[in-house]
C-alpha cells in the first residue's frame, strides 16, 4: 500500500497529538489522584478523561489514515460516542459550578444527554443528520464552559486555575473540532491537530498553575510581619 507524502503527514500529526494528548491526560489524572478531596467533578479528572476520548477520537482517525479501518458509516457513529464521551463529563462539571443547589437533578440531566447523544449517534441516518443534532450541542457546552473560566477569571473567585488559559485552551478545542473535517483534503490538514495539541498543552498549565503553586509557597515561607508598637 503506497501512502502519499500529505497522508503521511495527516499520520505522524496524529501520532504526535495522540502521544501529548495521553501524556498531558496521565499528568491530569494523576494531579487529581494526588489531591486530599476528590469528586468526580474536579477538573483534572474531567479533562483527563476528555483528554483520554480525544486518545481514542485521534486513533480511530490515524487508523482510518492509515488504511486499518475503512471510513463507514459505522465507524463514524464510534467517533461520534467517543466525542460524547468527552463532552458528558464536561456537562457535570458545569452543572456543579453553575447550579448546585439543584443537585438532585443533575444525574438526570447527564442521564439524557447521554442518552440523546447515544441514540442521535447510533440512529442517525447519515454523517449530515448526526453532526447537525450533536454539534450545536458541543458548541453550547464549550461556550458555557468557557464563560465559567471568563467569570472566574474576572472575579479571581478560581485561584488554583488560571482561568485566562483555560479561556484560550476551550477556543482552540472547538476550532480543531470544527476545523478538521473541511481542512482534511488541503495544505492546512495538520492544523485541528496542532490547535488539538496546544489546547492539551493549555489545559495542563491552567490547571497545574504552577505560578500559584510557587506564589503559595513564597506566602507560606515569608515571616509574620510584626503589629505596630502603638504607646
Amino acid at each position: 500500500m503506497q501512502v502519499d507524502i500529505g497522508t503521511e503527514f495527516i499520520i505522524l500529526s496524529g501520532i504526535m497529538t495522540i502521544i501529548l494528548s495521553l501524556a498531558l491526560s496521565t499528568f491530569l489524572g494523576w494531579k487529581w489522584y494526588k489531591q486530599k478531596v476528590r469528586l468526580m467533578t474536579d477538573l483534572p479528572l474531567v479533562f483527563a478523561i476528555t483528554g483520554i476520548f480525544q486518545v481514542l477520537n485521534m486513533t480511530i482517525l490515524t487508523l482510518s489514515h492509515i488504511g486499518v479501518l475503512e471510513p463507514t458509516m459505522e465507524l463514524f457513529r464510534l467517533r461520534s460516542m467517543v466525542i460524547g464521551g468527552a463532552i458528558v463529563p464536561i456537562l457535570g462539571t458545569i452543572l456543579q459550578i453553575w447550579a448546585p443547589s439543584h443537585q438532585k437533578y443533575h444525574k438526570r440531566i447527564v442521564i439524557l444527554l447521554t442518552l440523546y447523544w447515544f441514540s442521535i449517534a447510533l440512529l442517525g441516518t447519515s454523517e449530515t443528520i448526526i453532526m447537525i443534532l450533536t454539534i450545536p450541542i458541543l458548541l453550547i457546552i464549550s461556550i458555557v464552559m468557557m464563560i465559567t473560566f471568563i467569570v472566574t477569571w474576572k472575579t479571581g473567585r478560581l485561584k488554583e486555575i488560571r482561568s485566562e488559559l483555560m479561556i484560550v485552551s476551550v477556543i482552540f478545542m472547538v476550532a480543531s473540532q470544527i476545523l478538521r473535517v473541511p481542512f482534511m483534503s488541503t495544505p492546512l490538514f495538520y492544523v485541528p491537530d496542532l490547535l488539538l495539541g496546544v489546547s492539551m498543552i493549555l489545559i495542563a498549565l491552567g490547571i497545574a498553575n504552577p505560578w500559584y503553586s510557587r506564589e503559595k509557597k513564597v506566602r507560606q515561607e515569608e515571616p509574620p510581619q510584626m503589629a505596630p508598637i502603638t504607646e
